[in-house]
């Protein structure tokens, strides 16, 4: 291939694009935490660009090394087996890197080498070793199923109590009079997969008194992409017994509307999700349900589903929870409950692990393993602990690794983590129009539905988390082949770390010579110096000298994380050139460094960067930022002197979330900024809101915190249609709420901290049907939203959760 081809040079971009951007595609392998291996011979790709997968074992490599994973416990030459495998894919994912950045055509000649081995590695290991394959899933993700309507009553045995009673709610009247508009109200059956809520459903919809009172019924299986043409299509097939293909949405509703007008209707919607913009939403669930109101009045929709946040967004009148008797887990629960040795944190976890698999023989293996045979060392790590670990989704288990980098009793937040998750390439997607960023989110809840993460505050797109002490050990001991951090320094002979974290004391001022431990580490991906309080350090903490700056830049040049917060850098005031040369940087945190004034003309080649935080000594931001196109996440902060970002800084294409705190002289918002979602302005008193922000439009977040704003800005309207969450703290200025904003539909989560004046809600405050959590504290409007007797307790009664004063006095599990 000294002269490759126009077919050839093809080949080599599709591996490089299968190996960097479409997870489950890779030809060679995917190194993200814990390794997935693909083979595939030459043949397959050297003159042939058409996509033929191999036969190389894919599956065995991927089972083998779960396996390894699991056993290396028992086994000391089995983790250092794991330990050099995993390393040499790191090198190779580090030379695809390089490739990607300066197409050198010699390292793609070279991988053929490395894939074969590999592949011997591993398959002397599994003789070794004797590792046997395991499954594994990947990406986590619900498999679309198709249901249909038809059930041979007698074969269901145990469920005709719970058919009457949901056959009653049927035809309860939910119509509360000429002012309700609603004519079709929601029964909502919920429950764990397998429990037989489909089932359940079809037994509602074949019933004798259903099928005689209901003009129409309706059956449509959704599973977890709720696409609102193709429920449409369906529903007006059934609706009118005819056919359509490429009628428009327009149409369709109008041939919709005539087939359900004055009809009394039933529709199933079967299997319902909200994972991401995919699954079904606020926006969705409105725009389908204006059109089934022009059936009759009494009209009902059945949903099933596995979570309650989808019966909460779609306001159901009714939910019933389906729940099944397991009298033989009884007895193996009760020995699991005994190994655990009454430690509530090891019940918790292994509960999370054992209520989503209610099958006999998986909790049987639960309590028969031989984890339970090891003795609790002085690493403090319990048995049950590293059970629910091991029964992580393997995309889980390098996330929660990562999290070991940082003290303990950190308070996490989403926002921050996530993008280092991404940096790393934890976050995985399997369809093109899902964000990483609501990927994580969900990997997120998924770790705190399990225990390992307690959360603090969840506030629909952001959550704040903390980790448990004997759950951050768990951490340290699964990172300790990959990891350097405040917690557990390795010896110093290992030249595995790909990630560090340093302390503020290791970086102390008095101190003239870099750490001792980061001189043998030539491969960090990750420099992180997370702080317990790191937003009240004093500015002199710090290093004096530049010797670590110097060596982070020279030395580290697979770096993609690089976090320099609360370094006073005190003879720098522009970051030294050689930055731009850290081209695989996805996170540069500056934040605390207030003596930079200047930032690197050729900055905007971090053609990868994703997240700034950024402390600067400036009246703007500088120019240079205004090119950094992928950035995702910027976070301005403690800046003094800023005023405004200026104009080389109004549009970032690719920008998601802006936070800007404590710029106390801060006086425009003027940006046209039109992917951003998420809005943080903390502690910004004199940023006139009202007379800039007119390019901000299409919120899903909003927080204003500490502001002398006195009414909300007209141009939060523009987000009418998107915005979710809404944050409203110390502004004590602010007197009143205006009457556009019951148009606000979208909202979900309101939350009023702190302001001393503002007494009442606008009369429209009944019309946020979506509104699913309001909370108020230490406002006049507490005592106007008082149960009952509140005057304004009738324009939120219809909300499942209030909250006053840190009381929760109303709420949906209540």
């Amino acid at each position: 291939m000294h002269s490759p081809s126009v077919d050839h040079m093809a080949a080599v971009m599709r591996i490089l694009a299968y190996l960097k951007s479409a997870p489950g595609k890779g030809i060679l392998y995917e190194c993200h935490g814990h390794m997935r291996i693909e083979g595939f011979t030459d043949g397959d790709w050297a003159g042939d660009v058409t996509d033929r997968r191999s036969t190389s074992g894919y599956f065995t490599f991927v089972g083998v090394l779960l396996d390894a994973e699991e056993k290396q416990r028992k086994d000391h030459l089995l983790t250092d087996w794991l330990g050099k495998l995993k390393d040499v894919c790191y090198d190779i994912d580090d030379v695809l890197d390089e490739f990607e950045f300066q197409k050198l055509r010699m390292q793609v000649l070279s991988l053929g080498t490395a894939s074969n081995t590999i592949k011997g590695k591993i398959a002397a290991a599994k003789a070794q070793f004797n590792l046997a394959e395991r499954s594994a899933d990947w990406h986590g993700m619900h498999m679309e199923r198709e249901t249909h309507s038809f059930v041979h009553a007698p074969d269901v045995i145990g469920r005709e109590s719970e058919k009457k009673e949901i056959v009653v709610q049927l035809f309860k009247d939910t119509h509360t009079g000429p002012g309700d508009e609603e004519n079709v109200s929601v029964i909502s059956i919920n429950g764990l997969g397998g429990l037989g809520k489909t089932t359940l459903a079809k037994l509602v919809n074949n019933d004798n008194m259903v099928v005689t009172n209901f003009e129409l019924r309706i059956w449509v299986s959704v599973s977890d992409d709720f696409d609102s043409k193709r429920l449409l299509r369906e529903i007006v097939t059934a609706a009118t017994s005819q056919k359509y293909g490429d009628e428009s949405i327009e149409q369709m509703q109008m041939k919709l509307r005539r087939a359900l007008t004055g009809k009394k209707l039933l529709l199933v919607l079967d299997d319902v999700w909200d994972k991401g913009p995919m699954g079904i939403t606020v926006k969705k669930w409105i725009d389908l349900k204006s059109l089934l109101n022009v059936a009759a009045c009494g009209s009902k929709v059945i949903v099933t589903t596995r979570n309650e946040s989808v019966a909460l967004l779609m306001g159901y009148a009714h939910m019933h929870l389906l729940k099944q008797n397991h009298p033989n887990l009884m007895k193996i629960g009760e020995d699991i409950v005994k190994k655990c040795g009454g430690v509530p944190l090891a019940l918790y976890t292994l509960g999370g692990l054992l209520c989503l698999n209610k099958d006999e023989r998986y909790w049987s293996r639960v309590r028969d393993s031989d984890i339970w045979k090891l003795e609790q060392g002085s690493d403090g790590i319990l048995p049950a602990l590293m059970l629910s670990y091991d029964a992580l989704p393997v995309y889980l288990k390098p996330c929660f690794a990562f999290c070991s980098l940082f003290p303990k009793d950190y308070i996490f937040r989403s926002s921050e983590l996530i993008p280092l998750w991404m940096a790393q390439g934890f976050v995985q997607s399997s369809r093109g129009y899902q964000e990483l960023e609501d990927i994580g989110l969900d990997y997120i809840r998924k770790l705190c539905s399990r225990y390992f993460f307690q959360i603090e505050e969840d506030n629909v797109l952001f959550v704040w988390f903390r980790i448990h002490d004997l759950v951050h050990d768990l951490a340290i001991s699964t990172a300790q082949l990959e990891y350097s951090s405040l917690n557990f320094r390795p010896g110093e002979s290992s030249t595995m770390i790909r990630h560090v974290s340093i302390s503020q004391k290791e970086l102390s001022k008095d101190k003239e010579e870099d750490p001792e431990f980061l001189l043998p580490f030539e491969k960090l991906r990750t420099i992180l110096i997370p702080d317990l309080n790191s937003e009240y350090l004093p500015t002199e903490v710090g290093v004096n000298n530049q010797s670590f700056l110097k060596r982070c830049i020279s030395m580290f040049n697979c770096l993609q994380v690089l976090d320099l917060s609360n370094l006073t850098l005190k003879w720098i005031k522009k970051l030294p050139d050689s930055i731009c040369k850290l081209q695989r940087l996805q996170t540069l945190l500056l934040i605390n460094c207030g003596k930079i004034k200047e930032l690197p003309e050729n900055m905007g080649n971090l053609i990868s960067l994703r997240y700034l935080g950024l402390t600067i000594n400036q009246r703007h931001l500088p120019e240079v930022i205004g090119r950094l196109t992928s950035l995702r996440t910027l976070y301005i902060t403690a800046c003094k002197y800023l005023i405004s970002f200026g104009e080389g800084v109004r549009t970032l294409p690719n920008l998601r979330t802006l936070i800007i705190v404590n710029c106390q002289n801060m006086k425009s918002l003027s940006c046209n900024m039109t992917a951003l979602v998420n809005l943080a302005i903390y502690n910004c008193r004199v940023l006139d809101l009202t007379r800039s922000g007119e390019g901000i439009r299409g919120l899903q977040s909003l927080w204003i915190v500490g502001s002398n704003l006195e009414e909300l800005p007209h141009w939060h309207q523009e987000s009418a249609n998107t915005l979710k969450t809404l944050h409203l703290g110390y502004c004590t200025y602010l007197e009143f709420l205006p009457e556009w904003f019951e148009n606000l539909t979208f909202l979900q989560q309101l939350k009023i901290r702190n302001c001393s004046h503002l007494s009442d809600f606008p009369k429209g405050m009944h019309r946020l049907t979506a509104l699913r959590e309001l909370e108020i504290y230490n406002c006049p409007l507490t005592r106007r939203c008082r149960p009952e007797e509140g005057e304004d307790w009738h324009k939120i009664a219809h909300v499942p959760k209030i909250i006053l004063n840190g009381r929760i006095i109303s709420s949906a599990a209540n």
